[in-house]
């Protein structure tokens, strides 16, 4: 019987220190698995930071558009389109002026220079 007995304490104690995990094995086993989840965490932290920058520019941009009257800056540029045609046509009269000015003032020149040499030759 005591050796049946020593037998049974023998077996019960392997049963115990093998079979269950320390605290140290834990912890060994766990440690890769949190540094990983921490990683993922702060990744996750600065997508939803960024995320939210979005979101705000986002609106931001959408409330400009929204209070922007389309009809309003078309009819803007349709009014600066016919500014432009109009300067367009002065400035073409414009040209046409000051050439024919061009051409007066070198027939004038022409004439004074023929005139001198009449002058000249009496």
């Amino acid at each position: 019987m005591k050796k049946s007995l020593v037998a049974g304490v023998l077996i019960l104690g392997l049963a115990f220190t093998t079979g269950c995990a320390t605290k140290e094995y834990v912890a060994k086993q766990i440690q890769p698995i949190e540094q990983r989840t921490k990683r993922v965490e702060q990744k996750v932290n600065s997508l939803d930071q960024r995320l939210s920058e979005l979101e705000k520019k986002i609106a931001a941009l959408s409330a400009k558009v929204n209070s922007m009257d389309v009809d309003a800056l078309k009819s803007e540029l349709n009014a600066l389109k016919q500014e432009v045609a109009e300067a367009k046509e002065i400035a073409m009269r414009a040209d046409q002026k000051a050439d024919e000015a061009l051409r007066k003032a070198e027939s004038a020149i022409r004439r004074c220079e023929a005139s001198l040499q009449k002058r000249l030759r009496k």
